[in-house]
């Protein structure tokens, strides 16, 4: 049973949450760097006031995310890996998606009374979906490698297909742990993933395909699929169709990963992907999150089998089944 004080860390959770994402936003972190700055010097960096940027800087240090030494404020061991935009593992778009779903969250009490806005027009747009590819690649910077290690490609396995790959997350992390793997990287907009991939020297061996994901040719013969974080957006039509194309490309025997929030068969828990799925009624047209039991149904008019399920956060779980 929840108490009384874990209610109001629960009711007062935004706040926390709305001062890094606004400092995020104001670049805070990438201002200070790795040294170590006054608080003028870090408003004149962010083009910000004064006592705003002063009252902002101590929050953080509350919050535990800088450091407070003799007047200057600097970066945590956490925030110079993951709040300076400078660090090869900053998550500064994810935490702008973060902030960009504000507004949807803020909304929510209207589209929970009027029904689904659909996909915003802004989410079209190519500077939003470069973010958002930057934003989701930044989600898997430790995410992707835990999966992955998870999964297993069958035996003398060495081509797969990535559907939805979005910025190649999961395909360079299979290539790089499988080094005979070769890959098909399909997905709408493929520009973030071609330039990861070259950062990754890894375009011999990652291919990219750019198509609509219900009409796109898939290929055929592949020894395993990954379709990570997909089926979220789409409801249970779409995701039949989805799931029935990849199963056509692969060959008997190959390998399908699904990774997701995924719930369990009342849909409340995880408390985390219960949570998700509110989003994805805001964000999107048709998503939510999905039980275990509900994607192993589809799977199995699909042409799947031998299911295996395998959870690797509180809210992500990976579902592994064979084209039988």
């Amino acid at each position: 049973m929840m108490t009384y004080a874990q209610l109001m860390t629960l009711v007062n959770g935004y706040a926390e949450s709305k001062t890094l994402l606004v400092a995020n936003e104001l670049g805070v972190f990438t201002a200070i760097g790795a040294g170590w700055r006054r608080a003028e010097e870090v408003a004149a960096g962010c083009r910000a006031n004064r006592e705003g940027v002063r009252l902002l800087l101590n929050a953080l240090v509350g919050l535990g995310l800088l450091t407070l030494r003799r007047g200057r404020y600097g970066n945590t061991p956490l925030g110079r890996q993951y709040l300076d935009g400078h660090s090869p593992t900053a998550i500064t778009n994810l935490l702008w998606l973060l902030n960009h779903h504000w507004s949807d969250w803020t909304g929510l009490a209207a589209t929970v009374k009027t029904g689904r806005r659909g996909w915003a027009a802004l989410t079209t747009t190519a500077a939003f979906r470069r973010r958002f590819a930057l934003a989701m690649h930044e989600r898997s910077h430790v995410l992707a490698p835990l999966t992955v290690a998870a999964m297993r490609p069958p035996r003398n396995a060495r081509r797969f297909l990535d559907i939805a790959g979005g910025p190649g997350s999961y395909a360079i992390a299979l290539a790089e742990r499988y080094p005979r793997l070769a890959g098909m990287v399909v997905d709408q907009h493929v520009s973030t993933a071609r330039a990861v991939i070259r950062r990754r020297n890894l375009q011999r061996r990652l291919t990219l395909r750019r198509g609509d994901l219900f009409s796109v040719d898939l290929g055929s013969g592949y020894d395993a699929a990954v379709a990570a974080n997909i089926l979220h957006d789409f409801d249970d039509q779409e995701n039949r169709l989805l799931l029935g194309r990849i199963r056509a490309a692969l060959r008997p025997g190959g390998k399908l990963f699904v990774v997701e929030f995924f719930l369990d068969k009342t849909l409340t828990q995880p408390a985390e992907a219960a949570v998700f799925s509110l989003i994805m009624y805001t964000f999107t047209a048709s998503g939510r999150a999905y039980a275990w039991s509900e994607v192993e149904g589809w799977l199995r008019t699909s042409g799947f089998g031998r299911f295996r399920r395998r959870r690797i956060t509180a809210g992500i779980g990976l579902l592994e089944a064979t084209a039988v």
